[in-house]
């Protein structure tokens, strides 16, 4: 998988880019603006789910660099705002926005302007009772209208004016653009129930502007854009901070640097140190400078390989060494080469013999030991 990490340039970023990446990427902004816009900025859709989409569609496809994923979020926030705002601009302020129970129930509501009078039909149980209830509506959020919270002495019942119509009169202001609500409601085991409720708005004179959609898209976009930013912000520490780790490692000879720390053949995790892969066996073919300092081992008169001090036969070329004048690098940069070899008394360990110490250990060698 091609990764985009941090280039030196916004230029070298996205150049960096394949075609899968960047269709990734349009397809994190596309899913996650439909997710705000039409599954609720003020829900878990908006401010959890599109956020996560936004980064981690791209995310896995590769897309690692922060400069890249800065830009996507401050194009959702731009695209949410222009989006949210005007495109819902056209919603009727004096349509019927809401019904619950298909209209059976309440049915053909009306309103006077000029005394403030609601009237609607009403499909009438001797155990049911009408409340008529308004709030000020404050903004709109993608095409909803939000609302104050209606108060006690906003809710007025609605009284039978003749077998089916009931009517209230609503202490509403001039020049005001209102939530108006109507619910039919029943007593059960003491408890208040709902039968059916139909909600509309009223304008009383309002000049409904820009502002109250930029108001509500601001309100529905803030969350989610925000959440999107921490998991951008906590992305970049966690990679710093593992970057820091890793180096750390690297400097101390614990991991080979990015690029070398796996097998070519099988891509087994290698670390320094290890000749042969553990799982298939593979010679482990480093640059001389990755090379770490060890005391037991020798160089391959064939073909230049680091070998185990122990070994039989060379693990890249399978050159043999039984009777093979052998090359032993110490710690202290000093060379012994033999083709005979005696047993290290402290250590085991094989060793040249013409070795005046020994290369595992570090004992020292009498010519008696020889």
């Amino acid at each position: 998988m091609n990764e985009v990490a941090a280039g030196k340039s916004f230029k070298d970023d996205f150049n960096a880019l394949t075609p899968k990446q960047w269709i990734a990427i349009v397809a994190g902004l596309a899913i996650s603006l439909v997710l705000v816009l039409f599954g609720g900025g003020g829900l878990c859709f908006g401010i959890i789910l599109a956020p996560i989409f936004l980064y981690m569609i791209p995310h896995l496809l590769g897309v690692q660099s922060v400069r890249i994923k800065a830009i996507m979020g401050v194009i959702f926030v731009v695209a949410a705002m222009l989006i949210g705002t005007f495109a819902f601009m056209g919603v009727d302020k004096d349509l019927d926005i809401s019904k619950v129970n298909d209209g059976k129930v309440i049915s053909d509501p009306e309103f006077d302007y000029e005394d403030y009078v609601l009237t609607a039909t009403i499909d009438f149980d001797e155990d049911y009772y009408v409340i008529a209830s308004f709030a000020k509506v404050t903004m709109f959020r993608f095409g909803m209208p939000m609302h104050e919270v209606i108060k006690d002495e906003d809710k007025v019942p609605m009284v039978p004016l003749d077998s089916e119509r009931y009517g209230a009169h609503l202490d509403m202001e001039d020049g005001v653009l209102y939530y108006v609500l109507i619910q039919v409601k029943y007593m059960e085991d003491g408890k208040e129930k709902e039968k059916a409720s139909m909600a509309f708005l009223v304008n009383t004179g309002a000049d409904v502007g820009i502002d109250m959609y930029l108001k509500g898209t601001a309100m529905g976009v803030v969350a989610p854009g925000a959440f999107y930013f921490l998991l951008v912000a906590f992305s970049f520490l966690m990679r710093r901070s593992l970057g820091k780790t890793r180096q750390k490692m690297e400097d101390e000879g614990r991991l080979y640097p990015q690029g070398y720390g796996r097998c070519k053949e099988c891509g087994t995790l290698v670390l320094p140190g290890e000749v042969t892969c553990r799982k298939c066996g593979a010679y482990i073919d480093v640059p001389d400078e990755m090379k770490a300092s060890k005391k037991d081992y020798f160089v391959c008169t064939e073909c230049g390989a680091e070998v185990p001090n122990d070994a039989k036969e060379c693990p890249k070329c399978g050159a043999k060494f039984e009777g093979v004048e052998n090359e032993v690098v110490h710690a202290d940069g000093t060379v012994d080469v033999s083709s005979e070899s005696f047993e290290c008394s402290e250590c085991g360990a094989q060793v040249p013999a013409n070795a005046t110490h020994c290369p595992k250990c570090g004992a020292k060698f009498d010519e008696d030991d020889e």
